[in-house]
């Protein structure tokens, strides 16, 4: 591996041996104080205790919360129907809080054995497959030049027609978004903009070379956010060879059509 790649294998193992001991002592602990407790009065099955996923154990605070939150649900949304337009800034607030909550908590559950194992099933392929390519080798691994950032992004985006029109339309969106937050959002754009670069030139550059530039353009200069520099590239690549196949099957309509009408018109004589 690579220096920094294996540095990043350290340190992940290091930082899943301190989970694991973490979750080994709260188990634990949990798994003693409800053996007392069965022991004394209840008779409860340890067995299925020690059996229990550290996940269920979210469940204590979870309850009750999702409980309330359920009942204030409509409250909430009505509020926010009235509200939104003052409340636009403090409901942002809160999303990225709970995004960050969640991010957060997703980090801590797939660092635990039973999270790792979920993550390990859903990944390998992915991994296997990145694996395969030259660059996916030329950053894992110390066999040659690093790869740069758009050859890298080049290897893991899709190439499909789908998948491009998705993927376009995903950074056209992220890039427009910051007209939700007034001048705030321009800030925003001198980060987005160099990434926007490096995804609309991995998905376009053998078909239009110049296009990341006006991407990264149309994201640092002010009010030219609402150009779907993306979405051009899909239409360059991808557009003529939707109208050559529309053109085909209306010419096919077309001749179907005269050839129903000659032989109706065969038939009535």
């Amino acid at each position: 591996h690579r220096p920094e790649i294996a540095a990043l294998i350290n340190l992940g193992n290091a930082w899943f041996g301190v989970v694991d001991v973490v979750t080994d002592t709260v188990v634990g602990t949990a798994t003693h104080m409800v053996g007392g407790s069965a022991g004394g009065n209840n008779g409860l099955d340890l067995a299925k205790w020690k059996d229990l996923p550290v996940v269920k154990l979210l469940l204590v605070p979870t309850v009750p919360l999702a409980t309330v939150a359920v009942v204030c649900a409509p409250i909430v949304v009505g509020v926010l129907i009235v509200g939104i337009p003052f409340l636009l800034p403090l409901l942002l607030l809160l999303l990225s809080i709970t995004l960050t909550i969640g991010t957060l908590s997703s980090a801590l559950y797939f660092s635990t054995r039973q999270g790792r194992t979920k993550l390990h099933h859903l990944l390998e392929p992915m991994y296997l497959t990145f694996l395969t390519t030259h660059s996916g080798q030329r950053i894992i691994y110390d066999v040659g030049p690093r790869p740069s950032p758009q050859s890298l992004a080049k290897a893991v985006l899709p190439t499909g027609m789908i998948g491009k029109l998705i993927t376009s339309l995903l950074i056209d969106f992220i890039g427009s978004a910051s007209y939700l937050i007034p001048l705030l959002g321009e800030a925003f754009d001198l980060t987005w903009a160099p990434t926007s670069m490096i995804l609309v030139g991995a998905l376009y550059d053998d078909i239009m070379p110049n296009l990341k530039y006006v991407a990264l353009m149309e994201e640092l200069l002010p009010l030219t956010d609402w150009i779907p520099s993306a979405m051009l590239g899909w239409v360059r690549e991808f557009g003529p060879g939707i109208l050559e196949e529309w053109r085909g099957r209306v010419q096919g309509m077309k001749t179907a059509g005269r050839r129903e009408k000659e032989a109706l018109v065969h038939m009535m004589r």
